[in-house]
């Protein structure tokens, strides 16, 4: 296990010393280079590093400048547009305000219902730094990961406004219901040694425990390489997850909770798939994709794979797809866009509209950072305290 995570950790590092060179070609004013104004760091951090996802993702915390370094060419490797000179000036900033043993940053946030108008009503939960909100099948809890001192998995209780922890070993994050509601499951890297340092990047795999805490949590998947949980197939008897590789990224699998229990493999490509929802039926799935040279949301059957259908068009991420809903729903940038499909007797899919826009809290990733009622027409979703 630990050699095809070392072997991941050189690949992004031999794709960081091939990119530098390549970025540094791009031209810029030598007086941004040479002669940076005071607080460029700080601008570049927020242009640059949290671009694509919150300041509290790209500065979780403390680290030495060695693991700024790394950090830095991490996100370089994964794609990100920073040139030599930002890199080195982001590195120092990074190294002088966030030095080992500093506190992470920590963005409040509330829980809000919003309407297909775009109307917002805040839940009763207190602000807190929240990430990727799950209702319960029954639609009376949310399971959502809280950033403390770390992310953990946190319970609210829709109907009586009480706020609880449910993890407390490790880092636990990427939180999913079970069918029946009575666990929760979620990426966890507790199997670590904690006397080693843990890291949830380097190895973390799907968990899942009891909802109510009153049983340790057990571990579902026992592969190299990294995993986490993504969604159950309607039936209630199959978990998708998803599987880091060095060479392919994210991968999707799947989790039989019948027969053997033997993961087999739904989707490898050298694009990115990324976070997922199944139709009512079953009979197809939607993922992001970056195979066209930007995120677009996309439908396969399933569990063939083939044929594959594009839904969005000019750019499409965090994908819902209710079970009680005629239409399927993404993000592209700030607006939400719905689709109208149909699986029956065969895949027909609409023309994308808009249908409302606002200033909610995006994703990390591609995973969805909002969720819906089962009838599509409420959406939870999270919004920054001014």
């Amino acid at each position: 296990m630990q050699d095809r995570r070392v072997i991941h950790s050189v690949t992004l590092l031999i794709a960081f010393l091939l990119a530098i060179p390549l970025l540094a070609l791009v031209q810029q004013p030598e007086a941004e280079v040479n002669s940076p104004a005071d607080g460029a760091g700080e601008e570049r951090v927020r242009t640059l590093c949290a671009s694509c996802h919150s300041l509290e993702r790209a500065v979780p915390g403390g680290r030495s400048r060695k693991e700024w370094e790394r950090t830095v060419q991490d996100m370089v490797s994964r794609g990100a547009r920073i040139l030599s000179a930002d890199a080195e000036i982001i590195i120092n900033y990074l190294a002088e305000q966030y030095p080992v043993g500093a506190a992470p940053l920590q963005e409040m946030r509330l829980l809000v219902w919003v309407d297909h108008q775009g109307n917002v009503e805040p839940l009763a939960a207190p602000p807190r730094s929240y990430m990727r909100p799950r209702l319960s099948p029954d639609g009376t809890q949310v399971a959502v990961e809280v950033l403390l001192d770390k992310r953990d998995i946190w319970i609210f209780d829709i109907p009586t406004g009480e706020l609880r922890r449910l993890t407390y070993e490790g880092t636990n994050r990427s939180v999913l219901w079970s069918p029946d509601g009575r666990r929760v499951l979620f990426g966890s890297d507790r199997h670590q040694s904690p006397e080693g340092g843990r890291s949830f990047r380097d190895d973390h795999e799907a968990y899942w425990m009891p909802v109510d805490g009153s049983g340790k949590a057990e571990r579902l998947t026992h592969a190299p390489l990294n995993h986490g949980p993504q969604r159950w197939t309607p039936d209630g008897k199959t978990l998708s997850f998803y599987e880091i590789h060095p060479e392919t990224g994210r991968d999707i699998w799947m989790l039989p909770f019948e027969g053997d229990r033997k993961p087999w493999l739904f989707l490898k490509t050298p694009a990115l798939e990324g976070g997922i929802a199944f139709s009512a039926d079953g009979r197809w799935l939607a993922h992001t994709s970056d195979e066209t040279g930007q995120r677009e949301i996309v439908v396969r059957a399933f569990p063939q794979a083939e044929p594959a259908h594009q839904v969005s068009k000019g750019g499409g991420i965090e994908v819902l797809w209710p079970p009680k809903s005629k239409d399927l729903f993404y993000r592209n940038g700030n607006k939400r866009m719905a689709v109208e499909i149909s699986t029956t007797p065969s895949l027909t899919v609409g023309t994308p509209r808009v249908l409302f826009e606002g200033d909610f809290v995006p994703s990390s990733g591609s995973r969805a950072n909002w969720d819906a009622t089962p009838d599509g027409k409420r959406f939870l979703m999270l919004k920054k305290v001014k």
